[in-house]
């Protein structure tokens, strides 16, 4: 374990923090660390960008972090998993997120817009207060219809989805998303990567605390893809 500096915080509406590190972690989109928050339990977050993770607060942990104050340090392990890849050339980019798993993709969108690639962003919250990126290619499902289409995620990607051209699926969200929108993959015949969450405790392979339907989502994950989709989501009950 390592320890770094917190150099910005941004609170956003509905208990959603991002917290700045002083320096860039060595990661890649889609890869997590095991951040410790001293006093606190160690728990694993996505990297939002280099040098971000983006947080909902939902127990002590995450709420000390959306309290923290700059100069604070924090302990951090990682980062650790399988990131998404990317693109091949011709192929346009479909991110598609559910609430708080816009932060694994925003670190994908930053890297592929980097790149020169085409990318559209779809993001289903329950309402408007849960944005906190704006990208000029992006679509909002709400809920509620307080902003954008009035629906989840997934049926908003059906709707505009094209028939015709090369075209990848990243995706992190709830399950009942991530599994409904591997109905549509699937349907299509379109290519996938999804990151996946599990509960969490070394990060490494070696506990067998998030193990999902025989992978161990820490280490052979948590990004996932083609076959192995099938696997996980066609043997869900």
């Amino acid at each position: 374990m390592y320890c770094v500096k917190v150099e910005r915080v941004r609170r956003f509406p509905a208990g959603i923090v991002e917290i700045e590190f002083d320096r860039e972690l060595r990661g890649y989109p889609g890869q997590f660390v095991m951040l410790n928050v001293f006093g606190c339990e160690e728990i694993p977050l996505s990297l939002s960008s280099p040098r971000t993770v983006t947080v909902k607060v939902v127990g002590e942990t995450t709420e000390r972090l959306y309290e923290m104050g700059e100069g604070e340090r924090v302990g951090i392990r990682g980062p650790f998993g399988r990131p998404f890849s990317l693109p091949r050339p011709g192929e346009e980019a479909y991110l598609i997120a559910g609430g708080i798993g816009i932060a694994p993709l925003n670190y994908l969108y930053l890297v592929l817009r980097g790149a020169g690639i085409r990318v559209k962003v779809i993001h289903g919250v329950r309402n408007k207060s849960e944005l906190i990126y704006d990208y000029p290619d992006m679509e909002v499902a709400t809920d509620d219809g307080s902003f954008g289409f009035k629906g989840n995620a997934v049926e908003l990607f059906t709707r505009i989805l094209p028939e015709s051209g090369n075209k990848v699926v990243y995706a992190c969200g709830p399950w009942p998303m991530l599994k409904a929108l591997y109905g549509v993959v699937k349907e299509r015949g379109l290519k996938a990567e999804f990151s996946l969450e599990s509960y969490m405790r070394c990060g490494i392979g070696v506990c067998g605390s998030c193990v999902l339907n025989g992978y161990r989502v820490c280490a052979d994950g948590p990004v996932f893809g083609g076959e192995e989709l099938d696997e996980i989501f066609e043997n869900d009950d």
